[in-house]
């Protein structure tokens, strides 16, 4: 069952922190390290607006999520689950605590993803996201 993760970086407003991940995951990337791309996204969390990012588990887990500063401040990660006939079900990663299930995600309007406290814009598909309970 195919697996990823949406994460933001520790720092994500300093353009030269910004800047360094993106060089790491453009050389892993150039390298053949990493099994799928990296996808751009924007999200709301909590109140608090920030770019942040969609990869495979797989790539977070081997490259990013290892002890190289970008992620070792995050509460958790939105890990997205795609199962059955491409029913997506989301569930926050905490490093703590490990996983909570928080229902379906499903693509809406910019209108009713701006209504809720917790959404995701891919900029690739231009496309909101938000989860159902």
């Amino acid at each position: 069952m195919p697996s990823f993760i949406i994460f933001s970086i520790d720092g994500v407003s300093d353009v030269h922190t910004q800047a360094k991940f993106l060089r790491h995951v453009d050389t892993l990337k150039s390298m053949g390290k990493m099994s799928g791309k990296m996808v751009p996204c924007i999200g709301m969390y909590k109140g608090v607006l920030e770019p942040s990012y969609l990869v495979s588990s797989e790539d977070f887990f081997d490259h990013i999520a290892t002890p190289n500063g970008y992620v070792s401040g995050q509460e958790s990660f939105l890990q997205i689950d795609v199962g059955h006939r491409g029913q997506q079900v989301a569930s926050l990663l905490y490093i703590d605590t490990g996983l909570t299930t928080l229902g379906r995600i499903k693509s809406v309007s910019k209108d009713v993803a701006m209504s809720h406290d917790a959404w995701t814009y891919r900029m690739d598909t231009n496309t909101y996201f938000v989860t159902e309970f």
